[in-house]
């Protein structure tokens, strides 16, 4: 079970370097706006439902959730992507993990659809190992 959800994993990220990489210049591409502002996040910039599996690549999980929308996009630090409808106005897209914190005011979702009471929230993600050991002295 744990090769199989290695290698979805891994399956996922290559999909969303290929959408990074061919929209990374891209613009939003729809009328409509909404900027993440922390949801999903304790106080302290940390995910508040962290889900790591043994081989999962470290992730965040954006959910886009727009009155009657029908296609949305997603613009992040390295560009510009298309969100997958999972939904009527639900959207989703998995990013490569990034200090969420810093993520707040800058992340924006692009979508048709009704303009009122849009949200973009992180739903859950893996933050990764977040302790590293300390560097070696060197002689």
């Amino acid at each position: 079970m744990r090769k199989l959800i290695a290698l979805l994993s891994a399956v996922v990220l290559v999909i969303l370097g290929i959408s990074v990489v061919s929209s990374a210049s891209a613009d939003p591409g729809y009328p409509n706006l909404v900027t993440y502002s922390g949801q999903g996040l304790n106080s302290d910039g940390t995910l508040q439902d962290n889900r790591c599996d043994d081989g999962v690549a470290p992730y965040l999980l954006f959910v886009l959730t727009a009155n009657k929308a029908t296609a949305a996009d997603i613009t992040l630090p390295s560009g510009t992507s298309s969100m997958v409808q999972s939904g009527n106005g639900a959207f989703k897209f998995m990013a490569p993990y990034q200090n969420a914190s810093a993520l707040i005011g800058t992340a924006v979702a692009s979508y048709n659809g009704v303009k009122t009471n849009a949200q973009l929230v992180i739903s859950h993600g893996c933050e990764g190992d977040t302790t590293s050991p300390p560097p070696s002295p060197t002689s």
